[in-house]
């Protein structure tokens, strides 16, 4: 039996890893690879925000206030907009925010294909396969296609059952399942030398663990001078009550909590060491994140060490993250340039070296990948590096510099796949 991804990269191309964007949180990244931004100048800040100037709270799709328009309004614009401008056909199966307008574009996505946590069913893939490579086949001569699929069983079983269980083993493959598949339809109607598929994952997950838990409150005297906390877990963000955050900071800052485990003793010498959680105020938050300018960042924030988590028993904060670390095997979350955090690219097509495998790539990378195959204008300049892309195209794109103004000029017969899976 042939293995789908196996087969893939035999053919096609393969990323050393993806680095994701911080927060390695689904939101964040979502945006990322639909517009090319860092968090900082998409804004979509967190799984989970608030709001403070309107008192409203986003919960990633379970929240009453997340259909909001001060969430979506202003927001940049997603790389399919800029290809639905153009003429070509988009297509979406689960690719979350794909469905919602932007400005003078609605890409019509049935309800049954629409994503959302808050609606957890799962979803056959399979049964569309053969209908998408039928619809690409006859349309593409008059029409290039990008067709948008996410798919959500692996991360489902790895947050639901973690990563060593039944379901897993069986969910991955399932996923390499459905690889396979897409491959043997797109070589059955002939489309392996028009069509480019790029599948990828934009995060991993950590275990989750109850000894590594630390709760807010016995790190304040006083919790009533907290006024919100939003997301909990990998980090947190904190809203002070007025004239407070002095007193709120330096309590956060010196907790015995993870303050004590900034040394050790080590062969009689003392050696400092991170603590397991930073304190920041928001102009002091690193900038390697990209993240410190977004637009619903809080004026405290808590980031914890990758596998420590932050939760709350009586401060007000967000309660579905809180109820998710209770629940879950695994989370995301925290630092991107931790290894078990970084995602996985893979793909084949006229456009990709053979065979190829080649260093890190960005889930910032995508966005301008994506138009420059469809040979499509960006709407805006973006964060991604043309230079670690090119290494993975084949002679014909690479040798073409990148010029965002001459994008039109790209490969104007080749449709595009795209394959997100968590």
């Amino acid at each position: 039996m042939k293995f789908g991804a196996k087969t893939l990269i035999e053919n096609g191309v393969e990323a050393d890893y993806l680095i994701p964007v911080f927060p390695t949180q689904s939101y964040p990244n979502w945006f990322s690879l639909a517009t090319g931004l860092y968090v900082e100048n998409h804004n979509f800040t967190a799984d989970f925000m608030f709001d403070p100037n309107n008192t409203l709270f986003f919960e990633r799709d379970l929240g009453v206030d997340d259909l909001n328009e001060k969430w979506w309004r202003a927001n940049p614009a997603p790389f399919w907009y800029s290809v639905g401008k153009a003429g070509i056909d988009v297509h979406c199966y689960w690719f979350a925010t794909c469905h919602m307008p932007y400005v003078d574009l609605v890409v019509q996505v049935p309800l049954t294909r629409r994503h959302s946590f808050k609606n957890d069913e799962e979803h056959d893939l399979y049964s569309y396969i053969p209908n998408i490579m039928k619809y690409i086949q006859k349309y593409q001569v008059y029409r290039k296609q990008l067709v948008l699929l996410r798919y959500d069983g692996l991360g489902k079983a790895l947050r639901t059952h973690g990563e060593d269980s039944e379901q897993t083993v069986q969910e991955l493959s399932n996923f390499d399942q459905q690889v396979r598949k897409i491959q043997e339809e797109m070589e059955t109607w002939d489309l392996l030398r028009s069509t480019n598929l790029i599948v990828l994952s934009d995060h991993g997950l950590i275990k989750s663990e109850e000894q590594n838990q630390y709760y807010i409150e016995e790190c304040i005297a006083d919790s009533t001078k907290i006024k919100q906390i939003a997301n909990s877990l990998a980090f947190a963000l904190i809203w002070p009550e007025e004239e407070e955050e002095d007193t709120i900071f330096f309590e956060l800052k010196f907790c015995d909590q993870w303050a004590n485990l900034a040394s050790v003793d080590y062969e009689g010498e003392t050696k400092e060491v991170e603590p397991s959680v930073g304190v920041y105020r928001q102009h002091e938050i690193p900038e390697r994140f990209h993240w410190r300018n977004s637009r619903f960042i809080a004026p405290i924030v808590l980031i914890a060490q990758p596998g420590y988590q932050l939760l709350t028993r009586q401060i007000s904060s967000t309660s579905v993250s809180e109820k998710f670390g209770r629940e879950w095997k695994m989370l995301d979350g925290w630092d991107n340039e931790n290894p078990d955090l970084q995602g996985i690219f893979m793909a084949r097509g006229p456009a990709f070296k053979s065979g190829y495998k080649g260093g890190p790539l960005e889930i910032v990378d995508i966005y301008q990948l994506v138009l420059n195959m469809l040979g499509v204008d960006p709407c805006h300049p973006n964060n991604g590096s043309w230079e670690r892309v090119s290494e993975f195209l084949s002679d014909e794109l690479e040798e073409r510099s990148y010029q965002p103004q001459n994008f039109a000029k790209a490969h104007r017969n080749q449709s595009v796949g795209l394959i997100h899976f968590q």
